[in-house]
This record gives structure tokens, sequence and C-alpha cells, in this order.
């Protein structure tokens, strides 16, 4: 039974993955399995880098949590399906977990149904929350290059194979399903600025990815859907009335103050009363617990508004280009520093193509997609000092500044949008 189950879920996932690669044109087919093999590879590189590496972390304690919960699934279904529906009736199970925040405890329950699938395997449940990832960052690449064709190369290399992006969104960690509902939600709104009928099944998962992102990263999405909710609408509105056009960016401007005065109402975290305390206290705890070398230091950083706004600047440099190469002193932050410097050049090339935003197409949607990177980036940057955690939660803004980075209008985005070596 030890091998039968795990053997039955890499057949099923071997068939879900072969049933994909059927529908996808010949031109994508290229990039299909290579794209998902890097997933899965890197789900099982995360694995040992917390399991054999540094022997503790988020993932070995989800796994040990989900194996709690599936055995109390299979001793106490009753009660364990209480637990599923309100943690609170159900104390003496609540109490068993290491995990017991309701942003991770969300994640303990959906762990306890890979491990009672998995047989409570690690390879098994990580193989899976990596293909669920593959699979929305797929549906994300398709829609990309379908509405931006000359962009197919880009896409795929920020998309599916952007180092620190396909790492840390693969594998038993909470980012791999926030990433993935991100990704869907995305692909959703490129359909509705387009004006393209959602399919039966982006209807189903849509609310499904908000209620999952939302309550795994509800900060990406605080940003995010404030972000792209006026931009449909004004896209809505301008194609409707060509009249408009010259006060896109105002109007997307006035629907954003409105969709922020909602979003600081949706979550305890985003009241304007509260948030910039909570982003100085999640700084100050996560100074308490990093050595001096990981972690990004401001200046008199205070739950006040000025000082908060002088220090984003310094937290928007640190949220993409930090640690700096001389700031590396092991592996890991070498390979981190690394792949900064590469975002460091591709901004700077990037740079000059900012005075054609104006005249541009589609500049409701490169505004409001820089305007979402750079505040999900400074808020995570404020927040989160500790460089190995700001740089697996990052990817929730980074792939958005990458592709405007290597979007047509950029020099090393004319070079690849020649290179159709992805499609």
């Amino acid at each position: 039974m030890n091998l039968v189950l795990p053997l039955l879920n890499v057949l099923l996932m071997a068939w879900l993955g072969y049933g994909m690669f059927r529908r996808q044109p010949d031109s994508w087919k290229r990039v299909f399995w290579p794209a998902l093999g890097l997933k899965l590879v890197a789900g099982v590189c995360l694995g040992w880098l917390y399991l054999d590496h540094y022997g503790a972390g988020d993932t070995i304690s989800f796994w040990q949590d989900g194996i709690r919960l599936s055995g109390n699934l299979l001793d106490r279904p009753l009660d364990t399906l209480v637990f599923y529906w309100d943690e609170s009736l159900t104390p003496d199970l609540y109490q068993q977990f290491s995990h017991q925040g309701p942003r991770s405890l969300f994640f303990v329950k959906i762990s306890g149904l890979l491990a009672l699938a998995g047989g409570g395997q690690y390879g098994i449940m990580s193989a899976w929350l990596s293909f669920a990832s593959f699979v929305a960052s797929w549906k994300l690449y398709v829609r990309l290059c379908r509405f931006f064709p000359e962009m197919t190369t880009a896409n795929a290399l920020i998309i599916l194979f952007f180092p620190s992006v396909v790492f840390w969104s693969s594998g038993l960690i909470k980012e791999s399903l926030g990433l993935a509902a991100l990704y869907l939600m995305m692909a959703a709104v490129l359909s509705m600025i387009r004006r393209q009928p959602l399919s039966a099944l982006e209807i189903i998962l849509l609310p499904i990815s908000l209620w999952v992102g939302w309550n795994l990263k509800y900060y990406w999405l605080g940003i995010f859907l404030p972000v792209a909710i006026p931009a449909v609408i004004v896209v809505w509105m301008v194609s409707r009335r060509n009249s408009l056009l010259r006060y896109d960016l105002l109007l997307w401007l006035l629907f954003f103050l409105g969709c922020v005065f909602v979003a600081t109402h949706l979550h305890p975290n985003f009241y304007a009363s509260r948030i910039l305390e909570v982003i100085c206290q999640s700084n100050l705890e996560f100074t308490r617990l990093s050595e001096p070398s990981q972690l990004v230091t401001y200046d008199d950083l205070r739950p006040e508004a000025i000082s908060v706004l002088m220090n984003v600047p310094a937290a928007i440099v640190a949220g993409l280009f930090r640690p700096f190469v001389w700031e590396a002193f092991h592996w890991l932050s070498w390979m981190a520093s690394l792949e900064n410097l590469l975002i460091l050049l591709l901004l700077i090339q990037a740079l000059p193509a900012l005075r054609n935003v104006i005249h541009s197409k589609h500049r409701v949607l490169v505004v409001a997609g820089l305007t979402y990177a750079l505040l999900l980036t400074a808020f995570l940057a404020l927040s989160t000092p500790n460089f190995g955690t700001l740089s697996r939660y990052r990817i929730g803004a980074l792939p958005v500044l990458l592709l405007l980075c290597l979007s047509p209008s950029t020099p090393l985005g004319r070079w690849l949008s020649s290179r159709r070596w992805f499609g």
C-alpha cells in the first residue's frame, strides 16, 4: 500500500499533464514539458533545502501538520470535518498543530487533504502543489501569448523559467498556491480587458482563486484588486466611448483611490488606523529573529505616515535589488544577489521606455502593473526586512515588473520579440 498510493498519484498527475499537453498548439508544446519538469524539480530542491540543509522550516512543519490532520481524518472524521468548518469548535484538534495562525492553518487544512491522498509522502504532497502552480503559470503564459504574441519569448522566460519565481512557487509552501491563485486572477483580468468571455472552468476557478488567495496571501490581493479592477473598468469605458481615451489615466487613478478606500475595510491589517502600526510591528518582529547581516535596516522607521513614506524608496531598492553582490555571505545569498543584479540591469535598460508610456495603447495596463509591483514591493520590504523571507514573498510582484521590463518598447524586449525560442 505504501508504494501503490504514491504510484497512483504519479500516474494521475502524468495523465493530467499529458491531457494538457495534447490540447496545446504545436508551437507551444516544445516548452510544456521543460516548464513542468522544472517546476517539479524546483519542488524537490525546495524540500532538500529545508529538510537536508536547514533541517527546519515551514515546509517541514506543514508536512508534519498535514500528516497529523490526515490521521485525524481517518480516526475522527466527524470531528475533523467540524475542524475544517471552524477550528475553534474543536480545540483539542487545534492544539495538535504547530501552525495556528489563520493563514497557516488554512494551508494546514490543504496539506491534510494532500497527505491523505498521498499517504503522507512529502514528495507526493510537494509534487501536487508544484503541479497546481504550473497549471496556473501555464494558463497565464498562454493568455499572455495570445494577447501579446510579440512577447512569447519574454512571457516564457518570466512566467515559466525565471529562477526565484519558479523556485519559491513550488513545493509544500503557501506561495505555491498563493501565486497560482494570483496567476489565475491575472489571466481572468486579461480576458476581461480584451472583452473575451471566460470559460465555464474559469468562472468556477475565479471565486476559488479569490478565496484561496485571500486566505493565504491577502496582502497580494489587497494591492492587486484595487489596481486591476479599475483597469478593467476604464478599458471597458474607453471601448464604449472613445472620447474618454484622453482621460483614461485620470479615470484609472480615481477608481484606484476608491478601491483603495474599500480595501482598507476588508482586512483588519489594512485598516487605515492600523496599517502603519502593522508594518512597523512586523518589521520589529523580523528584526528580532534575524541576523544583522540578513536584514534591511531603515532610518527611524515609526508608525507615522511621514516616516514610512521617507523609507519607501529604500524599501523598493531593498525589495528588488538586495542583497547586492558585495553583501552576499554564502551560496544562497550569492545566487540571490546575482539574480538581483540581473533585475537591476533589466530595469536600467527599460527606464528610457518610460517616457513613451503616455503614448502607449496599453498605458493603463502599464501604469496599473507598475503601481502594483512597486506598492507591493515597498509594503513587503518594509514589513519583512529579512533578505531570505523577502526573496520568497516578493514573487507576487516580481513577474509583473519583469514583464514590463521586457515589453517590446524596451531594447531587450524588441530583441526578444524577434526570437521565437518558445513559440
